[in-house]
Parts: structure tokens; sequence; C-alpha cells
């Protein structure tokens, strides 16, 4: 199986869906964002991307400043029926 690039999530287009992989940053913005849910780990749905990035995790909608975006490292979500395909 082949993995999916990293990406930043400033550079995901509407209708994506990631994973985080990782969060960079001083321990400040780590601490906001992972109190907002924004984990390695978590699932994310892309629903836009200016002017501000806005993603769905579970029921929570979240508004994030392109900035912040930028700090977040995601890969594609590999869907269970793509995984069974191979």
């Amino acid at each position: 199986m082949i993995a999916a690039p990293a990406r930043r999530l400033v550079a995901c287009r509407a209708g994506d869906r990631v994973v985080i992989g990782s969060i960079e940053g001083d321990a400040a913005r780590i601490n906001r964002l992972a109190a907002l849910g924004i984990l390695p780990g978590a699932e994310l749905r892309v629903q836009q991307t200016r002017p501000v990035v806005i993603v769905e995790s579970d029921e929570t909608v979240l508004a994030l400043e392109r900035e912040v975006a930028a700090a977040v490292v995601v890969v594609d979500l590999v869907e269970e029926t793509a995984r069974a395909a191979e």
C-alpha cells in the first residue's frame, strides 16, 4: 500500500477528507488547537479554504486562520472501500 503524501491543511480543497499527522508551532498554539479537538489522528472534512479554512470534525465546525491551518500537517483519509480494492 502506498502512503498518501503529507501536506498542509491550508493546501487542501473543499470536500477533502484528511487525517491530522502533526501540528507545528509553539506550545501555546498546539495547546489551543488541542483544546478544539485538532489533534494528531483526528479526521477532518474541509468545507472551505478561503478567506479562512473551515473544517468539520465529528459534529464540530471550526474556522481556522490560514496561518494556523498552515501549521497543521495532514494526509488524505483512506476509505475502507479503497483499502479493500488493493
